[in-house]
């Protein structure tokens, strides 16, 4: 009973820290919101993320997952190569996969949509010739083109281009545009193209974003990353091969942690991936269309007024579980499409690895 007792203490000393904490947190950070994050706020944002992360990672969950549908395998995985960014191409009728490798040149590869078949990879280089060793974290396509994206840079390469190269061929990237996002995911709706950055807090900042995209979004909720919607009609002479400025987005989003992967579906409502761990569960989120109302602030780009709206809570329709590592996502126009990274063999020790283009939720 002293045992039981003193746990019963301890419970209860923590949970009257935290609301001591909380109440502070409300004087110090203010009830108006959004704005941007004081250090008091992200200070118990990103201790409730490394807490959190952790008791994750700890207990594994069950392996019961419901909300995935394999289509066909995803190649090169037992190459070395990790699997990063998805899209489906529908011009060419192919799933496309961006992958990195520890020591090889990063590919792209490309599967029949119909058939199921890995058609072909393509080594990727940069304009001087030298290999592109990038972890190409996404890939989207529009009817002209294909995108590839690394740190700060969209790079884009025409399709009728990647439509004749033969297996094996280098695939040169010598057009870019520079964002003002650290870029691990790419969409591509018709209209915009969207470019988003992945956030989890560790002290020494290895996957940390700018201060100016740090936003309280309410009492509650904290977002450390962005993205960045541009206007495909804008974007004629974005790309170059040694752009100066940032190209300016139409509009931009905050976004939750952990997101690995982003689509704009046709009814103008959003999904999110997120996952961190091999053993950890990953999320389908979807959200409501949330650009239907009014932005919740602006930011300033070479003195135009950029709004801003958030995939906060609020907007959340759903939460669906899926397996650990869940990478990009995209639509073939009536399903959300998806691909794992946890199928590489860099990941084999993972509790639920998955090597397959699936439909997701």
């Amino acid at each position: 009973m002293r045992k039981h007792k003193k746990v019963r203490r301890g419970i209860t000393v923590v949970l009257l820290s935290a609301l001591v904490l909380c109440t502070a947190g409300y004087f110090v950070g203010g009830a108006n919101t959004p704005r941007a994050a004081t250090e008091y706020r992200k200070f118990l944002a990103n201790t409730a993320e490394t807490v959190t992360r952790g008791v994750r990672g700890a207990i594994k969950s069950d392996n019961d997952y419901e909300n995935y549908q394999p289509l066909c395998s995803i190649p090169e995985t037992e190459n070395g190569y990790i699997p990063q960014g998805y899209c489906f191409c529908e011009a060419l009728k192919l799933h496309v996969i961006s992958y990195y490798h520890a020591e090889n040149a990063s590919v792209l590869s490309f599967t029949d949509a119909e058939s199921g078949t890995h058609s072909k990879t393509v080594h990727l280089q940069n304009a001087d010739g030298t290999p592109f060793k990038g972890h190409v974290g996404g890939v989207a396509d529009d009817a002209e083109y294909l995108y590839l994206c690394e740190d700060h840079a969209v790079y884009r390469v025409p399709l009728a281009t990647v439509s004749t190269l033969s297996n094996d061929a280098q695939l040169t990237l010598d057009e870019q545009m520079m964002t003002d996002v650290k870029c691990s995911y790419i969409n591509c709706d018709g209209e915009f193209l969207y470019a988003g950055e992945f956030y989890t807090y560790y002290s020494d900042g290895r996957y940390g974003t700018d201060a100016t995209h740090h936003m309280q979004i309410s009492m509650t909720e904290l977002h450390f990353s962005r993205c960045n919607a541009y206007r495909l009609s804008d974007l004629a002479n974005a790309f170059s091969a040694t752009p100066v400025a940032p190209a300016i987005p139409a509009m931009a989003f905050t976004t939750p942690n952990l997101v690995q992967g982003f689509a704009r579906l046709s009814d103008g409502t959003f999904a999110l991936s997120t996952s961190y761990g091999r053993n950890t569960d990953a999320h389908l989120l979807r959200f409501s269309d949330v650009t239907k109302s009014e932005p919740v602030y602006t930011v300033s780009y070479l003195h135009q007024d950029i709004p801003v709206y958030s995939l906060s809570k609020n907007a959340q329709t759903d939460s669906l579980r899926l397996p650990p590592m869940a990478e990009g996502i995209d639509s073939d126009g009536t399903r959300i499409l998806g691909i794992f990274e946890s199928g590489a063999q860099k990941y084999s020790d993972g509790k639920f690895p998955v090597n397959s283009v699936c439909v997701l939720g």
